[in-house]
């Protein structure tokens, strides 16, 4: 029975991706609810790292210590953090793999104070971490052309223009410091995608917690970390739930296996690294079942990828 209410998306096939094995340590750099660590420790007399930035988590981390002992270590920090965290944790490389879900857990959507939820009034807030600045706070620090920007990169909102301006063009009318507010503005735009199978402020609320919690900026430094840390015969799986998400994975992917020769003419804002041999395991990524996306609408858009270190 696992850990917390929280399904894991594709846990059977991420697992597997993962080729756990007895007596290496492994990293799961998205704790959340405890899913995948507890598969992980169930799979093989292993070790295992958990590391969340979210605070709250704390309470399922302690079940698990309860549980495995000293095979399980959690850390609440930002795993682009990864290289100093595991060297205070006595290590310094990684011998069996790294898992990662880069998606926003139930539980936090769950909970309406946290604000990441369209469908539950709260709080503006939207921070993993509970750290830094709230969703609120950078609505109103940017301007519309930078407002419509992120929505448009982040969320591949169509209509981002248009949110963007009706959202200054309001947000000191009425102080903007909830999630049914926001909802209310986008709305009003997009009035004729009240049929469409999603709701219309779908796009906006993913590019607003990707803003605020500068996931894609945390995403690089953990690929740049695990392609630095990964020991021979080692693995990277990575769940994605975001396109641009999937292309900075995607093409990473390609330029530490050989297949990607310039990486920065096609993703400047990604570092140049040297060219060192990983396989891909996957040639396309791996997706959810329609039975899963039936049970979890989470996991509809949902990509796998996985890579594997063959020499240093």
């Amino acid at each position: 029975m696992m850990i917390s209410q929280h399904i894991p998306v594709m846990i059977k096939e991420a697992i597997e991706a993962l080729n756990i094995r007895d007596n290496l340590n492994y990293i799961d750099a998205t704790f959340g609810g405890g899913g995948y660590s507890e598969e992980i420790l169930k799979k093989a007399d292993c070790n295992l790292l958990s590391i969340d930035k979210d605070p709250t988590v704390k309470n399922y981390a302690k079940k698990l210590k309860v549980k495995y002992k000293k095979r399980f270590t959690f850390v609440n920090d930002d795993f682009e953090n990864l290289e100093s965290i595991i060297k205070e944790n006595n290590n310094d490389f990684v011998s069996g793999g790294i898992i990662a879900d880069l998606g926003v857990s139930s539980f936090q959507l769950d909970d309406s104070e946290r604000g990441f939820s369209f469908n539950k009034d709260g709080p503006l807030d939207m921070r993993m971490s509970g750290k830094g600045v709230t969703a609120q706070e950078l609505i109103y620090s940017l301007d519309e052309k930078e407002l419509a920007k992120i929505l448009w990169d982040y969320g591949d909102e169509e209509k981002s223009r248009a949110i963007a301006k009706m959202i200054i063009k309001e947000r000191n009318k009425e102080v903007l410091d909830s999630t049914f507010k926001l909802v209310k503005l986008i709305k009003r735009v997009k009035k004729s995608d009240h049929k469409k199978k999603n709701h219309p402020a779908t796009k906006s609320f993913q590019a607003l917690r990707i803003a605020t919690n500068q996931e894609l900026k945390s995403l690089k430094k953990l690929l740049m970390i695990s392609e630095k840390i990964l020991l021979p015969g080692a693995r990277l799986v990575l769940i994605t739930f975001h396109s641009l998400e999937d292309r900075i994975v995607k093409l990473f992917f390609n330029q530490i296996s050989g297949k990607q020769a310039n990486l920065n003419r096609h993703l400047p804002h990604v570092i140049k690294i040297k060219k060192v041999k990983f396989k891909v395991i996957n040639k396309k990524p791996i997706l959810p079942s329609n039975t899963e996306i039936k049970s979890n609408r989470r996991a509809r858009s949902a990509k796998l990828r996985v890579v594997e270190r063959m020499e240093i």
